[in-house]
Protein backbone atom coordinates (compact mmCIF):
# COMPACT_ATOMS: atom_id res chain seq x y z
CA UNK A 1 0.00 0.00 0.00
CA UNK A 2 1.35 3.69 -0.79
CA UNK A 3 2.10 5.21 2.30
CA UNK A 4 0.78 8.63 1.41
CA UNK A 5 -2.54 6.46 0.84
CA UNK A 6 -4.80 6.78 3.83
CA UNK A 7 -6.02 3.26 5.38
CA UNK A 8 -8.99 1.44 3.51
CA UNK A 9 -9.52 -0.55 6.96
CA UNK A 10 -12.99 -0.83 8.14
CA UNK A 11 -13.08 -2.52 11.60
CA UNK A 12 -14.16 -6.05 12.11
CA UNK A 13 -12.79 -6.70 8.14
CA UNK A 14 -9.02 -8.06 7.96
CA UNK A 15 -6.80 -5.63 5.47
CA UNK A 16 -5.75 -7.97 2.08
CA UNK A 17 -2.47 -6.39 2.46
CA UNK A 18 -1.88 -8.03 6.26
CA UNK A 19 1.45 -9.77 5.60
CA UNK A 20 -0.79 -12.42 8.22
CA UNK A 21 -3.13 -13.05 5.35
CA UNK A 22 0.03 -13.67 2.15
CA UNK A 23 1.46 -16.33 4.33
CA UNK A 24 -1.90 -17.98 4.59
CA UNK A 25 -1.84 -17.65 8.63
CA UNK A 26 -5.02 -17.32 10.18
CA UNK A 27 -6.40 -13.55 10.99
CA UNK A 28 -6.41 -12.30 14.49
CA UNK A 29 -9.91 -10.42 14.89
CA UNK A 30 -8.83 -6.81 14.65
CA UNK A 31 -10.11 -4.07 17.89
CA UNK A 32 -13.55 -3.25 16.94
CA UNK A 33 -12.32 0.43 17.28
CA UNK A 34 -8.88 0.13 15.87
CA UNK A 35 -7.88 2.90 18.69
CA UNK A 36 -9.77 5.30 16.38
CA UNK A 37 -12.80 7.04 17.19
CA UNK A 38 -15.91 5.08 15.22
CA UNK A 39 -15.94 8.56 12.51
CA UNK A 40 -12.16 7.71 12.06
CA UNK A 41 -12.65 4.15 11.13
CA UNK A 42 -14.09 5.18 7.68
CA UNK A 43 -11.64 7.58 6.76
CA UNK A 44 -10.23 7.20 3.39
CA UNK A 45 -12.56 4.23 2.05
CA UNK A 46 -13.13 5.86 -1.23
CA UNK A 47 -9.83 7.48 -1.72
CA UNK A 48 -8.41 6.58 -4.77
CA UNK A 49 -5.37 4.32 -5.82
CA UNK A 50 -2.34 6.52 -5.89
CA UNK A 51 -0.90 7.77 -9.50
CA UNK A 52 1.40 5.64 -9.77
CA UNK A 53 -1.17 2.42 -9.50
CA UNK A 54 -1.79 0.28 -12.88
CA UNK A 55 -5.20 1.28 -12.38
CA UNK A 56 -4.76 5.29 -11.65
CA UNK A 57 -1.59 5.75 -14.96
CA UNK A 58 -3.79 8.61 -16.17
CA UNK A 59 -2.53 12.16 -16.80
CA UNK A 60 -4.28 15.21 -15.27
CA UNK A 61 -5.42 15.79 -18.86
CA UNK A 62 -6.10 12.15 -19.88
CA UNK A 63 -9.48 10.73 -17.57
CA UNK A 64 -10.34 7.22 -17.54
CA UNK A 65 -12.18 6.53 -20.65
CA UNK A 66 -16.30 4.95 -19.75
CA UNK A 67 -16.52 1.38 -20.87
CA UNK A 68 -20.26 1.15 -19.70
CA UNK A 69 -23.12 4.42 -19.39
CA UNK A 70 -26.63 3.28 -18.88
CA UNK A 71 -29.42 6.35 -18.81
CA UNK A 72 -33.17 6.40 -17.48
CA UNK A 73 -32.37 2.46 -17.77
CA UNK A 74 -35.33 0.15 -17.22
CA UNK A 75 -35.21 -3.39 -16.39
CA UNK A 76 -37.19 -6.55 -16.36
CA UNK A 77 -38.58 -9.11 -18.77
CA UNK A 78 -41.73 -9.78 -21.18
CA UNK A 79 -44.28 -12.06 -21.10
CA UNK A 80 -46.29 -12.42 -23.59
CA UNK A 81 -47.24 -8.75 -24.62
CA UNK A 82 -47.08 -7.41 -21.27
CA UNK A 83 -44.00 -5.84 -20.13
CA UNK A 84 -42.96 -6.14 -16.75
CA UNK A 85 -40.98 -3.46 -15.19
CA UNK A 86 -38.80 -4.41 -12.22
CA UNK A 87 -36.63 -1.22 -12.24
CA UNK A 88 -35.92 1.59 -13.81
CA UNK A 89 -34.54 5.43 -13.94
CA UNK A 90 -30.86 3.22 -13.42
CA UNK A 91 -28.07 5.69 -13.96
CA UNK A 92 -24.74 4.86 -13.87
CA UNK A 93 -20.90 4.78 -15.91
CA UNK A 94 -18.56 2.38 -15.62
CA UNK A 95 -14.95 3.83 -15.86
CA UNK A 96 -12.15 1.76 -17.29
CA UNK A 97 -9.88 0.40 -14.81
CA UNK A 98 -12.78 0.33 -12.16
CA UNK A 99 -13.61 -2.53 -9.49
CA UNK A 100 -17.67 -2.07 -9.02
CA UNK A 101 -19.69 -4.20 -6.51
CA UNK A 102 -23.66 -4.49 -7.30
CA UNK A 103 -25.41 -5.30 -3.97
CA UNK A 104 -28.92 -5.87 -2.89
CA UNK A 105 -31.15 -8.00 -1.70
CA UNK A 106 -32.72 -11.01 -3.37
CA UNK A 107 -35.07 -10.15 -5.70
CA UNK A 108 -34.06 -6.83 -5.87
CA UNK A 109 -33.24 -7.46 -9.56
CA UNK A 110 -29.67 -7.72 -9.40
CA UNK A 111 -29.44 -10.47 -11.71
CA UNK A 112 -31.55 -9.02 -14.26
CA UNK A 113 -29.61 -5.99 -14.53
CA UNK A 114 -26.02 -8.03 -14.92
CA UNK A 115 -27.77 -9.84 -18.10
CA UNK A 116 -29.24 -6.92 -19.63
CA UNK A 117 -25.74 -5.45 -19.16
CA UNK A 118 -24.20 -8.44 -20.78
CA UNK A 119 -26.90 -8.25 -23.66
CA UNK A 120 -28.58 -11.56 -22.48
CA UNK A 121 -32.24 -10.22 -22.40
CA UNK A 122 -33.13 -6.77 -23.91
CA UNK A 123 -34.11 -3.79 -21.57
CA UNK A 124 -37.09 -2.20 -20.95
CA UNK A 125 -36.49 1.56 -21.98
CA UNK A 126 -33.57 3.80 -21.55
CA UNK A 127 -30.43 3.51 -22.90
CA UNK A 128 -27.57 1.44 -22.53
CA UNK A 129 -24.00 1.77 -23.77
CA UNK A 130 -20.90 -1.09 -24.10
CA UNK A 131 -18.01 1.07 -25.54
CA UNK A 132 -19.94 3.75 -26.71
CA UNK A 133 -21.85 1.44 -29.06
CA UNK A 134 -25.78 0.37 -27.78
CA UNK A 135 -25.77 -2.89 -26.69
CA UNK A 136 -29.08 -4.12 -28.35
CA UNK A 137 -26.86 -2.85 -31.73
CA UNK A 138 -23.93 -5.03 -31.07
CA UNK A 139 -23.80 -8.68 -32.42
CA UNK A 140 -23.03 -11.73 -30.59
CA UNK A 141 -20.09 -12.17 -32.21
CA UNK A 142 -18.55 -8.70 -31.25
CA UNK A 143 -20.33 -8.74 -28.09
CA UNK A 144 -17.95 -11.69 -26.76
CA UNK A 145 -14.54 -9.94 -27.55
CA UNK A 146 -16.16 -6.59 -25.48
CA UNK A 147 -17.10 -8.35 -22.10
CA UNK A 148 -16.98 -11.97 -20.45
CA UNK A 149 -19.22 -13.29 -17.91
CA UNK A 150 -19.08 -15.73 -15.61
CA UNK A 151 -22.51 -17.01 -13.88
CA UNK A 152 -23.21 -19.09 -10.56
CA UNK A 153 -25.02 -22.02 -12.34
CA UNK A 154 -22.85 -24.95 -12.17
CA UNK A 155 -21.58 -26.25 -15.61
CA UNK A 156 -21.33 -29.71 -16.28
CA UNK A 157 -18.04 -30.70 -17.79
CA UNK A 158 -17.75 -34.05 -17.79
CA UNK A 159 -13.70 -35.09 -18.61
CA UNK A 160 -13.09 -31.56 -19.53
CA UNK A 161 -9.92 -30.39 -18.50
CA UNK A 162 -8.65 -27.17 -16.59
CA UNK A 163 -6.38 -26.02 -19.97
CA UNK A 164 -9.49 -26.98 -22.10
CA UNK A 165 -12.09 -25.47 -20.92
CA UNK A 166 -10.02 -22.05 -19.66
CA UNK A 167 -9.25 -22.31 -23.71
CA UNK A 168 -13.21 -21.84 -24.49
CA UNK A 169 -12.62 -18.41 -23.45
CA UNK A 170 -10.67 -18.17 -27.18
CA UNK A 171 -13.41 -19.24 -29.14
CA UNK A 172 -14.36 -15.59 -30.27
CA UNK A 173 -11.01 -15.19 -31.79
CA UNK A 174 -11.00 -18.52 -33.67
CA UNK A 175 -11.19 -19.39 -37.39
CA UNK A 176 -13.63 -21.37 -38.94
CA UNK A 177 -11.87 -24.27 -37.86
CA UNK A 178 -11.87 -23.35 -33.92
CA UNK A 179 -7.89 -23.68 -34.16
CA UNK A 180 -5.74 -22.58 -31.30
CA UNK A 181 -2.68 -20.35 -32.70
CA UNK A 182 -0.13 -19.55 -30.18
CA UNK A 183 -1.36 -16.34 -29.17
CA UNK A 184 -4.63 -18.01 -27.86
CA UNK A 185 -2.20 -20.93 -26.04
CA UNK A 186 -0.63 -17.84 -24.62
CA UNK A 187 -3.43 -16.38 -23.02
CA UNK A 188 -4.52 -19.58 -21.72
CA UNK A 189 -1.59 -19.89 -20.08
CA UNK A 190 -1.83 -16.27 -18.46
CA UNK A 191 -5.20 -16.68 -17.31
CA UNK A 192 -4.50 -19.52 -15.50
CA UNK A 193 -1.48 -17.74 -14.04
CA UNK A 194 -3.61 -14.97 -13.24
CA UNK A 195 -5.53 -17.06 -11.22
CA UNK A 196 -2.98 -19.09 -9.45
CA UNK A 197 -4.40 -22.34 -11.52
CA UNK A 198 -1.44 -22.88 -13.84
CA UNK A 199 -0.78 -26.46 -11.84
CA UNK A 200 -3.67 -27.57 -12.27
CA UNK A 201 -3.96 -27.37 -16.09
CA UNK A 202 -4.23 -30.99 -16.64
CA UNK A 203 -6.96 -31.96 -13.79
CA UNK A 204 -9.77 -32.64 -15.10
CA UNK A 205 -12.59 -29.82 -13.92
CA UNK A 206 -14.94 -32.21 -12.07
CA UNK A 207 -11.98 -33.25 -9.46
CA UNK A 208 -11.68 -29.62 -7.96
CA UNK A 209 -13.27 -28.16 -5.57
CA UNK A 210 -15.70 -25.48 -5.42
CA UNK A 211 -13.53 -22.12 -4.93
CA UNK A 212 -11.04 -24.00 -7.60
CA UNK A 213 -14.28 -24.38 -10.37
CA UNK A 214 -14.87 -20.69 -9.74
CA UNK A 215 -11.24 -19.72 -10.44
CA UNK A 216 -11.21 -21.76 -13.31
CA UNK A 217 -14.48 -20.32 -15.03
CA UNK A 218 -12.61 -16.60 -13.79
CA UNK A 219 -9.72 -17.96 -16.02
CA UNK A 220 -11.72 -18.74 -18.74
CA UNK A 221 -13.30 -15.15 -18.81
CA UNK A 222 -9.88 -13.85 -18.22
CA UNK A 223 -8.46 -15.12 -21.29
CA UNK A 224 -11.57 -14.07 -23.25
CA UNK A 225 -9.50 -10.74 -23.29
CA UNK A 226 -12.42 -8.17 -22.90
CA UNK A 227 -12.59 -4.99 -21.53
CA UNK A 228 -15.18 -5.20 -19.12
CA UNK A 229 -15.68 -8.60 -16.65
CA UNK A 230 -18.74 -9.51 -15.11
CA UNK A 231 -19.11 -12.16 -12.07
CA UNK A 232 -22.46 -13.12 -10.87
CA UNK A 233 -21.96 -14.10 -7.14
CA UNK A 234 -18.70 -15.31 -7.70
CA UNK A 235 -18.36 -16.28 -3.91
CA UNK A 236 -21.61 -18.10 -3.84
CA UNK A 237 -20.91 -21.65 -1.87
CA UNK A 238 -17.83 -20.79 -1.10
CA UNK A 239 -16.31 -20.73 2.78
CA UNK A 240 -14.88 -17.59 4.06
CA UNK A 241 -11.35 -17.56 3.40
CA UNK A 242 -12.22 -18.85 -0.56
CA UNK A 243 -14.77 -15.57 -0.34
CA UNK A 244 -11.66 -13.62 0.62
CA UNK A 245 -9.64 -14.76 -2.40
CA UNK A 246 -11.83 -14.26 -4.74
CA UNK A 247 -11.93 -10.38 -4.04
CA UNK A 248 -8.29 -10.21 -4.13
CA UNK A 249 -8.18 -12.07 -7.30
CA UNK A 250 -11.09 -9.52 -8.15
CA UNK A 251 -8.53 -6.68 -7.16
CA UNK A 252 -5.94 -7.90 -9.40
CA UNK A 253 -7.45 -8.17 -12.35
CA UNK A 254 -8.13 -4.78 -11.73
CA UNK A 255 -4.80 -3.05 -10.99
CA UNK A 256 -2.25 -5.09 -12.38
CA UNK A 257 -4.52 -6.79 -15.75
CA UNK A 258 -6.28 -3.17 -16.19
CA UNK A 259 -9.91 -4.45 -16.51
CA UNK A 260 -13.08 -3.07 -15.52
CA UNK A 261 -15.02 -5.47 -13.10
CA UNK A 262 -18.49 -5.20 -12.34
CA UNK A 263 -19.38 -8.16 -9.39
CA UNK A 264 -22.69 -8.84 -7.91
CA UNK A 265 -22.38 -10.21 -4.43
CA UNK A 266 -23.71 -10.57 -0.77
CA UNK A 267 -20.14 -9.84 0.23
CA UNK A 268 -21.43 -5.95 1.41
CA UNK A 269 -18.82 -5.88 4.68
CA UNK A 270 -15.92 -6.81 1.82
CA UNK A 271 -17.40 -4.56 -1.18
CA UNK A 272 -17.00 -1.50 1.34
CA UNK A 273 -13.84 -2.54 1.52
CA UNK A 274 -12.38 -3.40 -1.45
CA UNK A 275 -14.48 -1.64 -4.58
CA UNK A 276 -13.89 1.86 -6.23
CA UNK A 277 -17.96 2.22 -6.55
CA UNK A 278 -21.14 0.47 -4.96
CA UNK A 279 -24.35 -0.16 -6.82
CA UNK A 280 -27.28 -0.83 -4.76
CA UNK A 281 -30.50 -2.03 -5.60
CA UNK A 282 -33.31 -1.86 -2.57
CA UNK A 283 -36.57 -3.44 -2.01
CA UNK A 284 -38.26 -1.08 -3.73
CA UNK A 285 -36.03 -2.06 -6.61
CA UNK A 286 -34.36 1.56 -6.41
CA UNK A 287 -30.78 2.18 -7.75
CA UNK A 288 -28.16 3.99 -6.22
CA UNK A 289 -24.84 4.55 -7.44
CA UNK A 290 -21.33 6.17 -5.97
CA UNK A 291 -18.36 6.01 -4.04
CA UNK A 292 -18.90 3.30 -1.34
CA UNK A 293 -17.97 6.01 1.80
CA UNK A 294 -20.91 8.40 -0.05
CA UNK A 295 -23.45 4.99 -0.68
CA UNK A 296 -22.98 3.69 2.65
CA UNK A 297 -23.86 7.46 4.66
CA UNK A 298 -26.89 8.00 2.14
CA UNK A 299 -28.59 4.89 3.70
CA UNK A 300 -28.91 3.60 0.68
CA UNK A 301 -27.38 -0.04 2.33
CA UNK A 302 -30.18 -0.19 5.28
CA UNK A 303 -32.88 0.53 3.14
CA UNK A 304 -31.99 -2.80 0.88
CA UNK A 305 -30.32 -4.51 3.52
CA UNK A 306 -32.00 -3.73 7.27
CA UNK A 307 -34.75 -6.03 8.74
CA UNK A 308 -36.47 -5.89 12.30
CA UNK A 309 -33.77 -7.41 14.35
CA UNK A 310 -30.31 -6.36 11.94
CA UNK A 311 -28.83 -2.97 10.50
CA UNK A 312 -26.44 -1.42 9.03
CA UNK A 313 -24.54 0.54 10.93
CA UNK A 314 -23.07 3.42 8.51
CA UNK A 315 -19.75 4.24 11.60
CA UNK A 316 -18.06 0.83 11.19
CA UNK A 317 -19.30 -0.10 8.09
CA UNK A 318 -20.80 -3.60 9.09
CA UNK A 319 -23.99 -5.33 9.94
CA UNK A 320 -25.04 -5.52 13.82
CA UNK A 321 -27.92 -6.44 15.68
CA UNK A 322 -30.64 -3.87 16.88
Amino acid sequence: MNQRQPSRHIPGIPDFSEPEFKKNKEFENPDMTGGKSREKSWTGINDRKSPGSPAMAFSSQEMPKTILEANNLSIGWKKGRKLNVLAQDINFKAKEGHLIALVGPNGAGKSTLLKTIAGLQPSCGGSLFLMGKEISKVSVEERAQLLACVFPERIETGYLTVWELVAFGRYPYTNARHRLTEEDRKQVIEALSMVGMENFASRTVSSLSDGERQKVQIARSVAQSTELLIFDEPTAFLDAPSRIEVFRLAERLVRQAGKTLLLCTHEVDLALKTVDELWVIDRAHRFSAGAPFVIARSGAIGRAFDLPSVAFDVFSGTFKAR
